[in-house]
């Protein structure tokens, strides 16, 4: 290997930590007192009381929950272990597509699309507290990866099947990039029938063994998918304009790919890649690899969409959409010259984090607002509104406080409230919300003054101020 060669080689694993790092740290949330809070409780339980059939939605997704369980169990019960979970299913989703996409366009490709990957903001967002998409997501990328290869047979086909059973428990909606397989079993291609019907045993051998376990346990072999339609009842439709465009059902899904400051301009680089041929010259091997994924993300892509009113248009649940799109990308960049191929890399990447520098960090101010007031008064009691007191449950016991107590407040106690909302008393404290990433660099650079007053409050006050009220007595 020539010196070059081998600078080369050390360059990209090099270039890829730095840029995720910074892309974590850029877009860094952590615990989301959201999902998370109700793995922690799958996970807990597991750990109290083994075995854990699971109470919920969320706390019978076992391959995170049991995952979770192990980190809490390593790291104890802390932020940390949320954090560390989450940049474990982080590393190995990047990890996985930076290996599908190096057996379709060599090794540049597979670091080109691991680095684009690694920064964009749909997964960035989901690295930092325990969650399932990415862990449902490199499931079905696995499974994809060992069907797809050149030398798929049957015990591949049964080791893919295992990898989507394991995905369906992570989220029955991975059912819907798996429908693909029906039409394709059709037509005996790009994988043999007698492939697709070993990842068929597969994926009934991980279900059959999960509902013994539930049967076991409950008497109930089905409880999950029980708990997984009812779960539908509770979804809120309104959450399909949060961080959407929307103007008409049928065009809407498309428009979450394209005006998505998740996606940032992912899709419409691929699409132009695909335009000017990014996929011509590709041998039958990697053709097969590119067509079983690029299938089952168009299968899940139309079906979330044709099912508008079950499911929220929530972009993470186009992920598999994103990676073949990545997938796409990074074969038509390798293939350019080294000078648009870095200019165009590092625009993407920086137009990724400034987008994720201008999101919110604090979604939950008011609850972390109502912690931070009572860690300030120890020996007094904080009231907080209930949804936020249950919202702070697992601050408040990481934290040993104890004078946390729902609203109303006793006669001239504290409450924590938003100001535009507060009781009638005298503010104690006031807890602006902190700015975003973008938000601060852009005040420490003296830059502030220039930027317009919509904006300005997106990029410095992301939410509202809360304060600390002493009521009247």
């Amino acid at each position: 290997m020539t010196s070059a060669g081998s600078r080369h080689n050390r360059l990209w694993p090099a270039l890829l930590i730095a840029a995720a790092m910074l892309a974590v740290w850029v877009g860094w949330v952590g615990f989301e007192a959201s999902d998370d809070s109700l793995y922690y409780a799958g996970a807990d339980a597991w750990l109290r009381h083994p075995p854990s059939a699971g109470v919920d939605h969320w706390t019978t997704r076992f391959p995170l929950v049991l995952a979770f369980a192990g980190v809490l169990g390593i790291v104890g019960r802390s932020f940390a272990a949320f954090a560390v979970t989450g940049l474990l299913f982080y590393a190995i989703f990047v990890a996985l597509v930076g290996r599908y996409a190096r057996g379709i366009g060599g090794a540049r490709a597979g670091w080109i699309a691991a680095l684009l990957i690694a920064t964009l903001p749909v997964v960035v967002a989901n690295a930092t507290t325990a969650g399932i998409d990415l862990v449902e997501a490199s499931a079905l990328i696995a499974g994809a990866m060992l069907l797809g290869g050149a030398r798929a047979g049957i015990g591949r086909g049964f080791a893919a099947g295992l990898c989507f059973g394991i995905a369906i428990l992570c989220r029955e909606t991975s059912l819907l990039p798996l429908a693909v397989f029906a039409p394709l079993f059709l037509i005996g291609r790009p994988v043999p029938r007698r492939v697709l019907f070993a990842a068929g045993i597969g994926i009934m051998l991980v279900l059959g063994v999960e509902a013994a376990f539930q049967y076991a346990l409950t008497g109930d072999p089905l409880r999950r998918y029980a708990i997984a339609f009812h779960h539908d009842e509770h979804i809120d439709r309104a959450a399909n304009a949060e961080g959407n465009f929307l103007l008409w059902p049928p065009i809407d899904p498309l428009l979450v790919l394209l005006v998505n400051d998740d996606f940032g301009l992912l899709f419409w680089l691929a699409g132009i890649a695909l335009a000017l041929g990014a996929t011509r010259g590709l041998g039958e091997g990697a053709r097969r690899r590119l067509i079983v994924l690029a299938a089952m993300a168009a299968s899940g892509f139309v079906l979330i969409g044709a099912l508008y009113t079950k499911l929220v248009l929530n972009p993470r649940y186009f992920m598999l959409a994103a990676v073949a799109a990545t997938l796409v990308l990074a074969v038509w960049l390798d293939r350019l010259p080294a000078r648009w191929r870095i200019g165009l890399l590092a625009a993407i990447v920086a137009s990724d984090l400034i987008l994720m520098g201008a999101g919110n960090a604090h979604p939950h101010w008011q609850a972390e607002a109502l912690v931070a007031a009572a860690r300030a008064h120890p020996g007094e009691i904080v009231a907080g509104a209930p949804a936020d007191v249950r919202r702070a449950e697992i601050p408040i016991a990481f934290g040993q406080l104890h004078n946390i107590r729902a609203t109303p407040a006793a006669p001239g106690g504290l409450a924590v409230a938003p100001a535009d909302a507060a009781p009638a008393g005298t503010i104690v404290a006031r807890y602006p919300p902190p700015p975003t990433r973008l938000g601060s660099l852009i005040r420490a650079l003296g830059l502030a003054p220039l930027v317009p007053p919509a904006i300005a409050h997106r990029l410095f006050a992301p939410g509202t101020e809360i304060v600390l009220v002493r009521t009247r007595g």
